[in-house]
């Protein structure tokens, strides 16, 4: 009997164990959406790593870079990026220095040695400049053919650095190679399947480098970028002329869609991501989880279109669909720790209590809201009780986030209409600065059931009608800080006057003035 129960508790501890040392990876890319050929859809995947199966790379954290505005960026990135490296080194993740042109200095280095004998022919025939296959025929994002320093007047390019930064101190068991043939020999032989490139520049040495994205990805391996431990050699006097940080997101947004997904130190630190402090951009927090009107497409177009005006978008994912495994969930909540405004397009979502007590936070905190369509019943799964399939806990439900906080009274809606719904301007609202460049249009929408709503400080904005039905309400404020809209299908986001509506209300809640309304 006891050695039944010895052997039953030396079975669940060695569990607890094993579940201790995995990774909860949580990715990002960007995918080709399977309605529309030319457009791309934002998903998430939750992904297990082993430890020892993982590696970090750390490219050209340079002890000095040429371009002085540069080289003040990376020595912030670095001071930042050590933690995380040493999170991931002490959970038995591989980290390995990759300082280019400085192999000389590390010589003599045990951590060097260790790799000049990994030599593989058919390996090294793999390492290429050249880029993937995805990419061909697609302009990068940014323009830097004046190599990306800021300074004014111009700095010459020099080779300034003769080591890593000392802010990211080399370990015993750490390796250093700038080598893709040495790596990939040493992670296939080792057994390395996952490999997590950080440091500078993304634009260039992150994705060219013979041990960086592209060629991790010819390698076969499982490679993705820590896409805030990152920076980029941009001028904003260049082409598409935005803000240095906004040129970044370009990049990573470039990435994730063409050549690998992307994560956050989060996964390693369980604080929110870095961001550097020069980037006083405001900040949206976009929560997506719907699997009816193509959100995971729709919102982030729009959040590339708030890029190029210079506003930082970051995305808090659940998965695309209605039904089934996975469904309630949402990853990377801790993007509304320092956002300015959230912007929710969610269907029924039961959540974990930790990441409920995240949103209900938020929305405590006096910043502002813009809810989108199903939003109305974003945390209200329409059951009694939502058991989660793992960990058989009760995942909590906000049946009253649109009474309490929208305003709104929602009760479905009406049939499907071919004519669609037509869009009009409550009369006296005209000069409302969400309603700036708008005119009446019709949508696809079918048309909530609202009447009448619940707050008294709700003010309509916007009605709906079909033939023979009452008029609703499609689009209204409730207070100063939060705005609701029943609009949100696919086709809305190309009609001019909905794509202006939505600047305008960005602009409204940010208290932005002076912003373009049209496109980009």
């Amino acid at each position: 009997m006891y050695r039944n129960l010895l052997a039953a508790v030396l079975t669940f501890l060695l569990t607890v164990l094993a579940n201790a040392q995995t990774l909860r990876i949580s990715t990002q890319e960007r995918v080709p959406a399977e309605w529309d050929k030319n457009a791309y859809s934002l998903v998430n995947h939750i992904e297990t790593w082993q430890p020892p199966e993982t590696a970090i790379i750390v490219c050209d954290m340079w002890d000095k870079h040429w371009c002085p505005i540069a080289n003040k960026r990376f020595l912030e990135l670095a001071a930042a990026l050590n933690p995380v490296l040493c999170n991931a080194r002490d959970k038995g993740v591989l980290i390995v220095h990759s300082p280019s042109n400085c192999m000389d200095y590390y010589k003599d280095f045990a951590q060097r040695k260790i790799l000049s004998t990994y030599r593989d022919k058919n390996i090294a025939a793999l390492i290429s400049n050249q880029k993937l296959p995805a990419e061909s025929k697609i302009p990068f994002p940014i323009d830097t053919s004046d190599e990306g320093c800021e300074c004014t007047p111009k700095s010459r390019n020099y080779r300034a650095w003769t080591k890593q930064t000392d802010l990211i101190p080399i370990k015993e068991k750490d390796l250093i190679s700038e080598s893709g043939e040495e790596l990939g020999v040493y992670f296939k032989q080792h057994g390395i399947k996952n490999v997590i490139l950080t440091g500078v520049a993304t634009n260039m040495c992150v994705l060219h480098r013979p041990f960086g994205l592209r060629n991790m990805k010819r390698l076969g391996m499982n490679v993705v970028l820590m896409r805030d431990m990152t920076d980029t050699m941009y001028n904003p006097e260049k082409p598409p002329h935005v803000d240095h940080f906004s040129g970044t997101d370009l990049v990573v947004e470039y990435i994730e869609k063409y050549v690998c997904p992307t994560i956050v130190s989060t996964d390693f630190t369980r604080q929110k991501q870095f961001r550097f402090t020069g980037d006083k951009r405001k900040r949206i927090a976009f929560l997506i989880a719907e699997g009816e009107y193509h959100a995971n497409q729709c919102l982030p177009d729009f959040a590339h279109e708030l890029t190029l005006r210079n506003f930082s978008c970051d995305f808090a994912l659940g998965v695309p669909q209605m039904e089934g495994a996975g469904r309630h969930n949402l990853e990377n909540l801790q993007i509304l720790e320092d956002a300015d405004l959230a912007v929710f397009f969610v269907r029924r979502r039961a959540l974990e209590a930790e990441k409920t007590a995240m949103i209900k936070k938020y929305v405590a905190s006096g910043r502002p809201l813009l809810a989108i369509r199903t939003s109305c019943v974003a945390f209200d799964a329409n059951k009694e009780k939502i058991i989660d399939e793992k960990s058989q806990q009760v995942l909590v439900q906000w049946k009253e986030f649109d009474r309490d906080i929208l305003g709104g009274n929602y009760q479905n809606h009406y049939e499907h209409l071919k004519t669609g719904t037509d869009i009009s301007i409550v009369s006296g609202m005209e000069n409302h600065p969400i309603l700036k460049d708008v005119k009446p249009f019709n949508s696809l929408n079918w048309l909530y059931k609202n009447r009448p709503l619940r707050s008294e400080k709700a003010q309509v904005l916007l009605l709906g009608s079909n033939p023979n039905k009452p008029v609703e309400p499609v689009l209204w404020t409730n207070g100063d800080r939060i705005v609701y809209t029943s609009l949100g299908h696919w086709d809305d986001w190309k009609i001019e006057s909905f794509k202006n509506l939505m600047f305008n209300t960005v602009n409204f809640l940010l208290k932005e003035k002076n912003q373009k309304t049209t496109s980009p």
